[in-house]
């Protein structure tokens, strides 16, 4: 064959193959990310299960904290960091009254004719009656700014809060981890509340507040959800009915991913957990 021939050939080979590398790359790259993708569906299914099952352990010395405080887990070589909030300590959209909501607004560092026009807000997006509150808004507000709106029912979601008039992202991410609407109660519980909700809180200020969670970590026994005297008389007594979030922090090849779910403890043998919400990032 031809020198001429030869080098053509050679030339055109040389073309295919700088052609094909990069797809061959991106190839390899899926793979391992579709493989990524598996193993890490894989560890948060695992680490979901071992926090709920830590939380129906009947020894309360062996459950896991349920204050936020993360907790080492370890599945198949990855080490994984889970935190169990209850639920009880958030401040629940649908049950908190005025006062609870605008100490929370407040918080933030809003003033207060403004906390006041949110509160009528979120209170008039919750509320089933057409009367709108003094600085609220009902369907006629919303549709003169042009949004859907209010619920005229309870929240569906802490996310839904932010299509209430008034709520910017900002302030939306300032308060949201002090937010629920699975505790059902009108109150906090202030041995497992995070701190943003804390400072909603009558008398509350921030030094205070870091006080109180900093002590928490001096006695970590005391922060599963169990008192000596409900122990006693039943083991699961403070915890049946109860609705807890569980985030599972995540390594993966380029960083980590978060998984979050809601749950809630049952009295039911056959069904003990109930799914409430799961969240991918």
């Amino acid at each position: 064959m031809p020198v001429v021939h030869v080098l053509s050939v050679v030339a055109l080979l040389a073309i295919i193959a700088g052609v094909l590398m990069p797809t061959g790359k991106t190839a390899v790259h899926q793979a391992h990310n579709a493989i990524d993708d598996i193993r890490i569906a894989a560890v948060a299914e695992a680490a979901f299960n071992r926090a709920a099952f830590s939380l129906l352990e009947a020894r309360p010395e062996a459950r896991w904290r349920v204050d936020g405080v993360p907790h080492a887990f370890t599945f198949d070589g990855a080490t994984v960091q889970v935190m169990i909030q209850d639920e009880a300590g958030r401040i629940d959209l649908n049950q908190a009254d005025e006062t609870l909501i605008s100490n929370l607004l407040r918080s933030t560092g809003i003033d207060a004719w403004s906390a006041a026009t949110l509160v009528d807000c979120i209170l008039d997006w919750r509320s089933t009656g057409s009367t709108r509150r003094v600085n609220g808004a009902k369907d006629a507000e919303y549709r003169a700014a042009g949004r859907n709106g209010p619920r005229n029912g309870p929240f569906q979601s802490v996310d839904e809060l932010k299509m209430v008039l008034g709520v910017t992202p900002e302030l939306f991410r300032r308060i949201e981890p002090a937010l629920t609407v699975y505790s059902g109660r009108p109150y906090i519980d202030p041995q497992v509340a995070p701190p943003e909700a804390l400072l909603a809180l009558p008398g509350a200020n921030a030094g205070a507040v870091t006080t109180q969670v900093a002590a928490r970590l001096q006695s970590p026994a005391s922060f599963n959800g169990t008192s000596p005297t409900a122990v006693a008389a039943n083991p699961f007594n403070n915890l049946i009915g109860h609705a807890f979030s569980i985030r599972v922090d995540i390594p993966r090849l380029n960083g980590r991913i978060t998984r979050s779910a809601t749950i809630r403890l049952t009295d039911d043998p056959e069904k003990p957990v109930w799914i409430l919400d799961w969240r991918l990032p």
